[in-house]
Formats: structure tokens, sequence, C-alpha cells
């Protein structure tokens, strides 16, 4: 009631009412919050005497039974630190509801919520989300992408600990917090479409140094993957053969974020010389089967481990031929009036623009690269200035200028 008592009410026709308050019994519980596991402990007990004694005993008496037991005597509860909430939330995005992949929440997750128990674990500790916020962004200074993320994720976060852990709501961080600590993302940057030649030239030049890393880069640019996807591969009965042909299928299954991922049957996009030329691929398939197809020796197969490889130094300059060949691709497109990116994605925004230029629609080659149309038109190139120019191309006579 109003005064804080809790009161225990039973009321059914034909029989008389009782009343009795749980906090005469037990002054602890209180009406709050705070309280409500406990004094619901207190009534189902409490009902199950009751009910089991069909009318011989008051609520009174069962009450003062289930007082004098040791069942419902306050334990002391686990202590509730910044570091179990972020386990918690680890737990909850494995684990249950929308999951995310394990490598998505080390990649993505870990880092900024690591920071974030780091900052509030020291003596000057943020005090609300909108300080924790701006304390952990000096972290990714120098990176305004991590930046959009740290609030992102330090949002969801602290949502999650106010639901479940009832933690104050000062510690919410709303879009206005986000919008005034993190600064504007500068234009987005394009990401590179290298010409086939460069590719094949590259790989080639890959094979000479470290054939097993040519062959991860001859799956990635064929089949347009991402790293992550070449851990997922078999080879199957192709579903559409009358012939007993064979394909990879990839079960990777991506969820969260902006593109989620079912699992496929993959296609290989061939490539071109020039315009004229006639198209190769390679026979990856068959040397899959044949367990020739040597890959790098990696715990993962990840974008990073990729750009350790292509982005080894020694004495702060390109490690080999292959890391040179790399800057100097970075350094040509970046050089570009559009300054696009050289990236290792660049090479499954390759396979989009390939089948793009090769005539396919774009919703098959979204369903081949293993994302929706939606996702394909908002976030991969499907042309080239290459391409363009070749639509634009005719044999008009030019005309004098007055």
């Amino acid at each position: 009631n109003d005064r804080g008592v809790v009161v225990l009410l039973f009321r059914s026709k034909g029989q008389p009412s009782q009343r009795v308050s749980m906090t005469g019994f037990d002054p602890e519980i209180r009406f709050r919050e705070e309280d409500e596991e406990r004094a619901i402990t207190y009534i189902r007990q409490t009902y199950k005497l009751w009910a089991d004694a069909d009318g011989d005993r008051s609520l009174k008496d069962c009450l003062k039974e289930v007082k004098s037991t040791s069942d419902v005597q306050p334990q002391a509860e686990e202590e509730v630190t910044w570091a179990t909430i972020a386990a918690a939330m680890k737990e909850a995005k494995l684990d249950f509801g929308k999951k995310i992949q394990p490598q998505t929440w080390k990649t993505n997750w870990a880092p900024i919520l690591d920071e974030a128990v780091r900052v509030l674990g020291r003596k000057n500790a943020p005090g609300d989300g909108y300080e924790l916020l701006k304390a952990v962004l000096k972290n990714w200074a120098h990176a305004p992408t991590v930046q959009k993320e740290c609030g992102r994720y330090l949002a969801r976060w602290m949502e999650f600990a106010v639901r479940r852990y009832k933690v104050p709501r000062s510690w919410l961080i709303t879009q206005a917090d986000r919008d005034e600590l993190i600064p504007k993302r500068t234009k987005k940057r394009k990401k590179a479409v290298l010409e086939d030649a460069e590719i094949l030239d590259f790989i080639e030049l890959i094979q000479q140094e470290n054939p097993a890393w040519a062959n991860l880069f001859r799956l990635l640019a064929q089949y347009g993957l991402r790293p992550i996807e070449v851990e997922h591969l078999t080879v199957v009965p192709d579903p559409t053969s009358k012939t007993g042909e064979k394909v990879f299928y990839c079960s990777y299954e991506k969820v969260g974020g902006q593109e989620d991922t079912e699992p496929r049957y993959l296609r290989p996009m061939y490539f071109r010389r020039s315009e004229d030329d006639k198209p190769v691929q390679w026979p990856l398939v068959e040397a899959w089967e044949a367990g020739t197809l040597k890959l790098p020796d990696l715990k993962e197969f990840t974008g990073h481990a990729c750009n350790r490889y292509l982005h080894r130094k020694r004495n702060g300059k390109p490690a080999g031929p292959v890391q040179q060949r790399w800057k100097e691709l970075i350094d040509k497109y970046a050089a570009l009036p559009t300054e696009d990116w050289v990236r290792v994605y660049s090479l499954r925004d390759g396979f989009g623009v390939r089948c793009y230029r090769e005539g396919l629609d774009k919703t098959v080659i979204a369903a081949a690269m293993g994302h929706s149309a939606a996702v394909h038109e908002r976030s991969y190139r499907q042309l080239t200035e290459r391409i363009k120019a070749r639509a634009f191309k005719s044999n008009a006579e030019t005309m004098p200028l007055p």
C-alpha cells in the first residue's frame, strides 16, 4: 500500500476474507522493487501450506510457519560489477536471441567493452553514460569509424545493464550524447576495384613467394568470399548438374550488423586480362577435393590475418615483393581524384563488379555473394570507370566548332 506495507489478502465468494501484513512478520519486506523477489518467495510458500491445509489453517498461521523456516532467509547476493555485466552481455549476444559469431564479439565488441570496464575501474571513474562514452572515445581518437562503433556498442551495453541489472538510468547513452561526442564522419571512402589483370598478376607474385597464401587469395577473388568463409567450405554435388559436377558450399551464417548472410552454393566468376580476352579461372574445386589446395596455417581466417601478411614490414619498409606491390596498388588508387581505398575486401567487391560486367542480374549477384539486393546496392561497388567509359563509347563523328 501507500505506506510501504506488503499485505497478503484472500477473497473468495462464500468464504470469509483473510488479510495479513507480511511486513508485520518481516519488517525488511517493504513495498519496493528490491524486495519483490523475497516477497514472492514468501507468498508462494505460504500459499502451498495454506492450500495443503484445505481451509484448516489461516493465512496468518501459515505465514508464521514460513517465517520460522530458513528457506526464505536473506542470502548474500553475489556482487555485481561492470565486468560481470560485460560477461553477461557476451553470453546474451553469443547464446541467445539474434546470435553473433564468436569472432564478431572478439573483433568488434570485446575491445570496446574491455576498455569501458578498465575505465570504470579506475579511481576517477566516470559517473554516468555520457562521461563513460567521452572517456572511452579517447582510446580511438585516431579512428573515427571505431568511435562510431563505440557509441553504438556502449549504448546497447548500457541499455542491457539498466534492463537486466537495474543500473540507474543516468548510465544510458542517448543519441544526443553520441551526436555531441562522436566526430562527424568524413566522406566515406570508396573501395577500390582492381583490374582483372592486376589481380591475376598480384596472385602470381604471391605464388612465387608463398603458394598457400596465393591459394587463399584465389578463393577470395574467384568466389567473392569474406576471409572467414574459407573456414566453412566443403565440396558437394552441384544440385543443378545432371553430369555429377561438384561445387563449393559455404555453411557460414552471419547474423547481426547490417549484413546477414545465409549458407549458399558458390559460383565462380572468371577473369579477363582485357575486354576481348578469353575468360580464365582456376580449378579450385578440383584441387580442394584432391587435397592439393594448400592454405596458410592460420588459427583463424580473418581480414586481420590477411592484412598482417600484406602489410608485413622489415626495418620500416615492405618486407618483400608482395608487400611492396600491395603498397603500390594502395598508392595508385589513393592518388585518383576519388581516392579509392584498396583493401582485402576489394577482391570481394571486384567479384560483384565482374558479375555485373558480364551481364548478371543484380539479384543474382547479391544471392551469389550471400546478402540481399538492398545490402548490395548500399555497400558494394557495381561499376568502375572502365565499365562506364565502355558503355558510352561510340563511333560518333566529331562536328567542328563554329
